[in-house]
């Protein structure tokens, strides 16, 4: 595992923690979450179902631009657009499907 990829593990892991303290109504809270499943979603559709850390990691270094379209896309709430959060989470929540990934 590349530096690179360490830095974002953490980065991802923050957002973990970001979105279990988002303190909002049920309603924010939903939203949130659904940008969440989204961006897992498409994760799916681009990195596939076989992947390393490291790859996860280098479409995380680009992904800001599809993350925000597709969060803007899902709901207008502009907290469930803060890709500290939905994006990071996101990715976390895809990390552990890799084949190197420890947990």
């Amino acid at each position: 595992m590349n530096a690179g990829t360490q830095v974002a593990l953490i980065e991802w892991a923050e957002g973990e923690r970001r979105l279990a303290e988002y303190e909002g109504t049920a309603a924010r809270r939903a939203s949130v979450e659904l940008v969440v499943r989204e961006i897992v979603d498409e994760l799916y559709r681009r990195v596939g179902a076989t992947f390393t850390l490291d790859e996860l990691a280098e479409e995380y270094a680009g992904a800001s631009a599809w993350c925000l379209d597709t969060a803007q896309r899902v709901t207008d709430l502009t907290a469930a657009h803060d890709l500290s959060i939905v994006q990071d989470a996101a990715f976390a929540r895809f990390a552990r499907e890799a084949i190197d990934y420890r947990g």
